[in-house]
């Protein structure tokens, strides 16, 4: 399997290189080259090479602040977090998205401050510290849904109701089940018949 992993890092440095963005210069690079690195380091972190993907968010998070660029700062640092969550270096992922979510505010970026709040919410949740989590994910259903963006509400709502039947809080996780079903536009004949039950069990 190393070996499997280390010809596939071979071949990706090549692409790279092919490209003409395997190495970043100290100079300004195209908006092009940057993106095609963003591009590379989230393909990376998909199939499971981390190693690759934080070298790619790094080289990206040296160009942007060469650049002054505070908001490509932030994506970067928010990527490098997630990505220590799932290596498990928990106080590396809070700093990194403690950075992040105040760039966001001071930026009045509201739509990437509430994605951090929910990947606060993972962090705190992988850490065990229910109670942080919930107060993370709650804060960040609650600016989703300000947006109008109703998907990413649903999906944070879904991570809530788990973290709750997870500690046996039965009762708080079917409200919040009942508000994720209220969340969605198309809903399975099952989650119908459960939201009609749900109504005539909370009357």
């Amino acid at each position: 399997m190393f070996g499997k992993h280390r010809r596939r890092r071979q071949l990706d440095r090549q692409r790279q290189k092919r490209r003409g963005w395997g190495t970043m210069s100290e100079g300004t690079l195209p908006a092009a080259d940057i993106e095609a690195w963003k591009s590379a380091g989230v393909d990376a972190f998909r199939r499971g090479d981390y190693q690759t993907a934080e070298e790619a968010f790094q080289q990206v998070l040296a160009q942007c602040e060469r650049m002054g660029d505070e908001a490509g700062q932030a994506e970067m640092r928010v990527n490098l977090g997630v990505l220590a969550i799932q290596r498990g270096e928990y106080t590396s992922a809070e700093r990194l998205l403690q950075e992040a979510l105040e760039t966001f505010r001071r930026l009045g970026r509201r739509s990437e401050e509430a994605q951090v709040l929910g990947n606060l919410g993972t962090l705190y949740e992988r850490r065990g510290q229910a109670g942080r989590a919930s107060e993370y994910y709650r804060q960040a259903v609650t600016m989703f849904e300000e947006l109008g963006e109703r998907e990413n509400a649903q999906a944070t709502l879904a991570a809530l109701t788990r973290l709750q039947v997870t500690h046996r809080k039965w009762l708080e996780s079917l409200f919040t089940y009942e508000r994720m079903l209220a969340a969605g536009q198309k809903l399975t004949f099952k989650q119908r018949l459960f939201r009609w039950l749900f109504r005539i069990m909370s009357r």
